[in-house]
């Protein structure tokens, strides 16, 4: 018998009982890196511009990852907690709970001023902090170059 190869012949098409679903998890995988990656971007969509501190000052980070929470003061003076805008009576409240919190899991506060801004409002809302009880509060600087 000879092993020919028949090319000629129409083969007949077939219903596909299955649904190939590969392309779908691909597409699911990679809007869920997008989400990932675009989600911490959102947190910090304030416009602040921060004032610069020498590299020497400039704090070296952390090597132990610690929760944080930020406020943000924009070149108005509108507070900005977490991402939400607040009010000093709103914050102080919140602040109040991180301090009921016992010392080693209260998690740091970094305060983030626009450069433009009066340093009073600054050290009113260090104030409010120091009067809250916490005492991990920290505040963000740009690096000059």
């Amino acid at each position: 018998m000879s092993s020919k190869r028949i090319f000629n012949r129409r083969r007949h098409m077939h219903v596909l009982n299955e649904l190939n679903v590969t392309p779908l998890l691909d597409l699911c995988f990679c809007l869920l890196i997008i989400f990932m990656i675009a989600t911490p971007v959102l947190e910090q969509t304030t416009q602040i511009d921060l004032p610069r501190a020498d590299k020497s000052i400039a704090s070296k980070p952390v090597d132990t990852p610690v929760k944080t929470k930020t406020i943000a003061l924009d070149r108005n003076g509108q507070l900005i907690y977490d991402g939400h805008a607040t009010h000093e009576a709103a914050l102080r409240v919140e602040l109040k709970k991180l301090a009921a919190l016992p010392k080693e899991r209260q998690p740091h506060v970094h305060v983030r001023a626009d450069g433009a801004l009066s340093v009073q409002r600054l050290v009113d809302v260090f104030s409010l902090a120091q009067s809250c009880g916490l005492a991990n509060v920290v505040m963000d600087t740009e690096v000059k170059d």
